[in-house]
């Protein structure tokens, strides 16, 4: 079950999304949101502190939490990975090019911190978004940790599948952003030519019991992506 501030984070930045703060461009006070909420203090300080990391709001002493005024429509929020389909949602369709199940080499069991052997769910896909080639992605999920995945599941969103299904709780990802080129299959894919740029996006993703559940390289289409930081001064 998700921790209280955890959802009522949620909440608060599906109302921003939704421009319920867009009137008074902040959120409102630490009163009004336990009476809300009618959770304690600190849930609320910890649930505008994930807001605040997330990048959707900035504290300013003495005056409140105000809405974060910034451009990211159109891009991947590093800050808040949680699936290409949370972002863009109905724009996204999917292509499954390869569903199999493989074992884990001694590179892939190494990577993904499991045993030799381990059945692994391998996808390619390719992702669109309006219908234009966006993403190849060559995903490696852990059968023992996400125990079963269908054709017809990974044509969809497969992290909202974890997480309202499975019941999993997502902890974090770590990604690596590299250039490179494409090569002839992946260009073939995104529409563009042999040769040309690649961004290229290497993913790990963990439970919050720190277990990793997915490993996936993600090939861009440079003329699309844009991945947005946003950053705190400390």
């Amino acid at each position: 079950m998700e921790v209280k501030y955890k959802i009522i984070c949620d909440d608060m930045a599906q109302n921003i999304h939704n421009g319920m703060y867009l009137g008074s461009k902040k959120l409102p006070t630490e009163e009004e949101l336990i009476e809300k909420y009618q959770v304690s203090r600190n849930t609320i300080r910890k649930a505008i502190d994930l807001l605040t990391r997330k990048g959707l709001v900035i504290p300013i002493q003495g005056s409140g939490v105000f809405i974060r005024n910034v451009a990211c429509n159109g891009a991947i929020n590093l800050e808040d990975f949680n699936g290409l389909t949370e972002g863009f949602g109905n724009k996204v369709t999917t292509k499954v090019i390869s569903f199999k199940l493989i074992e884990a080499d001694e590179k892939l069991a190494h990577t993904m911190q499991c045993e030799v052997g381990t059945p692994i769910y391998f996808i390619e896909r390719l992702r669109s978004v309006s219908n234009t080639p966006y993403v190849i992605e060559y995903s490696y999920y852990n059968k023992d940790v996400i125990p079963y995945l269908s054709e017809e599941i990974v044509s969809g969103s497969i992290y909202k599948y974890i997480r309202d299904e499975l019941k999993k709780q997502i902890g974090f990802v770590d990604r690596e952003i590299t250039a490179g080129i494409l090569s002839e299959h992946d260009a073939r894919e995104l529409g563009l030519t042999p040769g040309e740029p690649a961004l290229i996006s290497t993913n790990r993703a963990y439970l919050k019991n720190g277990v990793i559940f997915d490993y996936s390289i993600d090939i861009h289409n440079y003329k699309e992506t844009r991945f947005l930081k946003l950053s705190n001064y400390m």
